[in-house]
């Protein structure tokens, strides 16, 4: 009888990418598995929480309060995670490191930092100053960007 492959049998092809590139790759697939595994973590302990008969009101108040932290951080590190994918498919098309609103080149410091960062220096100051929640440069609306 032939055994039906898992998760871990199954084996995705790895770009064979060099230098940089293989460098970038490596950083935003480490980061990416780090934060599937807290988020699975999270949530497991965030939705498994069981309340008893008799509990007292406030002990129950704050395990819903931190239950509620438990999800937005999983919801917040979710985020990471698309726009860690996002950075993987940029480094396959070759957009890799280039600011989604000048079009320049990211500099290496910043990708060091934030791999998975799609604005420059610059443009991030710029729209972090603007008030009205637009970019100047390009007309994004801040929230159609994901917070990096």
């Amino acid at each position: 009888m032939a055994k039906r492959p898992t998760q871990i049998d199954i084996q995705l092809d790895e770009p064979s990418y060099r230098g940089e590139k293989r460098k970038r790759y490596e950083q935003l697939v480490e980061l990416r598995d780090q934060l599937v595994e807290q988020v699975a973590m999270i949530s497991g302990s965030s939705l498994s929480q069981e309340h008893n008969a008799g509990e007292d009101m406030a002990d129950i108040g704050s395990d819903n309060f931190l239950r509620e932290i438990g999800l937005n951080v999983a919801s917040e590190e979710g985020k990471k995670i698309f726009l860690i994918q996002d950075a993987l498919r940029a480094l396959a098309n070759g957009k890799y490191g280039k600011c989604i609103d000048c079009k320049d080149e990211i500099a290496s410091a910043r990708l060091d930092a934030i791999p998975y960062a799609k604005l420059c220096i610059k443009c991030k100051a710029i729209r972090e100053e603007n008030e009205d929640g637009y970019s100047t440069v390009s007309g994004i609306q801040k929230d159609e960007e994901l917070t990096e």
